[in-house]
């Protein structure tokens, strides 16, 4: 529902009302520019922003926030920062609304409004959250279907009747009829990704299976160099249930590997698809893989 009612929003604003040549926007699209008077932000709104836009993502064992959040006063919003991809202006003189591409294009642009009323602002800072979080995860899914594999995604689809996008650096690693496994694993690297899809035998939905069909593929097709090693879900970490996935992390049997995972069920009419996506990259942080699973789940 959130995802209909973000794209109803684009849809609306997309058309810039001046016929005009705008610049590219900048900044990264894990930034958002709150755009504040210092006195409102240092004594009521700044900590219920940061609760909301700097939360920490699920499902990472070391916090990474959801979003940076930057934040300037109206005399030092300049020209150059009106061009930030992620904008939010506090504003008390009218209600909360949106404006597309305003001074630069792939720009979203929030006026928020608030006038003493802080119920209301913790309201509409959690509905602009929801937006911009899938504003992002729109701009990775359109990034990936630039250079997607479509012989795999295609082949998703007419197996298992769902939409998950396989990028082109993965490579199909197993092939049955109620299992795929596709993974990126280069020499030259050290990071793994792999997205494990296959189906739920149970004609509802339950959590513990779910867990024991996910670790009992995982120890067919993931094992790891030590006799006896292979993945399966840290169990002192519970999964975690966030935007209709599982968050969790995972761990190497019998070796000293570990990482992020995102498990994301399909009720379908008649069956269950379960798609999983796991990563190891002990240098990296996780954010970004934790949003590319999101857009290609």
């Amino acid at each position: 529902m959130r995802y209909i009612f973000f794209f109803l929003i684009l849809g609306l604003l997309s058309c810039n009302e001046n016929n005009v040549t705008l610049p590219n926007s900048t900044g990264s699209k894990s930034e958002i520019l709150f755009v504040s008077p210092d006195y409102l932000w240092e004594n009521k709104l700044g900590d219920i922003v940061i609760n909301f836009f700097a939360s920490p993502i699920p499902g990472i064992a070391k916090k990474e926030n959801s979003f940076k959040v930057l934040q300037v006063n109206e005399k030092e919003f300049s020209s150059l920062l009106k061009t930030h991809t992620n904008i939010v202006l506090i504003t008390s003189d009218t209600t909360t609304y949106f404006k597309n591409n305003l001074w630069a294009n792939d720009q979203l642009v929030t006026f928020l409004y608030f006038k003493n009323d802080i119920n209301q602002f913790n309201s509409e800072c959690k509905s602009i959250f929801n937006i911009y979080y899938d504003k992002e995860i729109s701009a990775i899914k359109n990034k990936i279907l630039n250079t997607l594999n479509k012989a795999y995604t295609k082949k998703i689809y007419d197996s298992f009747r769902i939409k998950t996008i396989i990028p082109k650096e993965y490579s199909q690693s197993f092939d049955a009829e109620d299992q795929m496994l596709f993974s990126y694993n280069p020499q030259n690297k050290d990071v793994i990704k792999h997205v494990l899809i296959y189906k739920l035998p149970v004609d509802t939905f339950d959590l513990h299976q779910l867990q024991l069909q996910t670790n009992s593929l995982f120890k067919q097709h993931l094992q790891g160099p030590k006799e006896n090693s292979y993945v399966e879900i840290e169990t002192l970490y519970p999964l975690q249930l966030y935007n209709d996935s599982y968050r969790g992390l995972w761990k190497l049997k019998n070796g000293f590997m570990g990482g992020p995972l995102i498990i994301k069920p399909y009720y379908l009419d008649d069956q269950i698809i379960v798609s999983v996506a796991i990563v190891f990259d002990p240098k990296s942080s996780k954010r970004t893989y934790i949003k590319e699973f999101e857009a290609i789940l």
